[in-house]
């Protein structure tokens, strides 16, 4: 069945056609969520901007504390006649669910007879099939490094690399500081394994990984040797680039955008442009970032024969669970030093 998607809701709507009180109390919700990650915060802003207007349409506009168990209902069956993802409905009913949470709780005084009314009326939902996995083979990635140094595109090849390497999400691809092209043997760390095997690497700036919270989970990248060596030809191209601008370079960051008007730092949506825009295209097939997670994961385990255990750190997962679920499995234990 083809998805009737949700038509997303402004901020001026909000503002001008919800009900004052539904506006007050999801604008003081937002407000007072520290334990939402920014990514997440936003999402849940863009949520109850839609959970508001279906208020206006489907409720009379009522106030949210008036909403029943039937409305809660209700707003689920709306959610599924748009045949959406299960998990797309279930955070769209999550953010309508933890606003009711949060008025229930700290208005107690006021409204007793308030109980969420979307906890209560939501019903078991059938888990729609997830999408299947394609990591990129080792022959289409060597494609796509053959592309890129034969156009010279460094800033692509470097970030390619970078993540395949270090199995980032795009989001923490975003926040590779160009510092680290300076580093030298004097930054580098080691490690020996059990076997002892020496592992040489350099660790990147901290970097806020996926988490809640607004710090998240900090972590530093391990970056191989190998992989320094794009980084600095990436980094040596941009001066390149900049000087023949006649520019000033003040970003911070690894992966920026250079033109006449200066140098700004790349946002995560341009890594999703480029796998769309230009990636696809090489391979003649559809590829996304988080394909490079995929690819690595399945690299490492299913090809190379690492443990496990030193995968689902590399990837960032809190337990091997998630690394078997969504990724490989195998069942050994080292250290993801041995990875580089």
């Amino acid at each position: 069945m083809e998805t009737v998607r949700i038509a997303p809701v402004t901020d001026q709507w909000l503002q001008h056609e919800a009900r004052k009180f539904n506006r007050k109390k999801i604008e003081e919700y937002l407000q007072h969520s520290p334990r939402l990650a920014p990514a997440t915060l936003q999402q849940y802003r863009s949520c109850l901007r839609i959970f508001a207007k279906w208020i206006h349409d489907y409720c009379g506009n009522k106030k949210i504390i008036d909403l029943k168990i039937r409305d809660g209902k209700a707003y689920q069956d709306w959610l599924l006649s748009h045949n959406g993802s299960t998990n797309n409905i279930k955070v769209k009913l999550a953010a309508a669910s933890e606003l009711c949470e949060y008025i229930e709780k700290y208005y107690e005084e006021e409204y007793p007879a308030f109980r969420n009314p979307i906890r209560k009326g939501r019903e078991a939902m059938v888990q729609t099939p997830r999408k299947e996995k394609h990591p990129i083979t080792p022959e289409e990635f060597e494609l796509l490094i053959k592309t890129l140094e034969k156009r010279q595109d460094y800033q692509r090849l470097c970030y390619l690399v970078l993540t395949y390497q270090t199995a980032c999400r795009r989001a923490e691809s975003a926040q590779f500081e160009r510092r680290i092209a300076k580093y030298s043997v004097e930054d580098m760390h080691y490690y020996q394994d059990a076997q002892g095997m020496n592992h040489n690497y350099f660790l990147s700036n901290s970097i806020r990984c996926k988490g809640a919270g607004k710090l998240g989970k900090v972590r530093e990248f391990k970056i191989s040797t190998d992989t320094m060596r794009y980084i600095r030809r990436w980094d040596k191209q941009r001066r390149e680039l900049v000087n023949g601008l006649e520019l000033g370079d003040d970003a911070a960051n690894l992966f920026v955008h250079i033109d006449h008007s200066g140098v700004t730092d790349l946002t995560p949506a341009a890594f999703a442009y480029w796998f769309s825009d230009d990636f696809s295209k090489i391979l003649g097939r559809n590829v996304h970032p988080h394909d490079l997670r995929t690819t690595r994961a399945t690299d490492l385990v299913v090809r190379q024969h690492k443990p496990i255990e030193a995968v689902s750190v590399m990837m960032g997962h809190n337990s091997t669970e998630t690394t078997k679920t969504f990724y490989v499995i195998d069942n050994h234990k080292d250290s993801d030093a041995t990875l580089i």
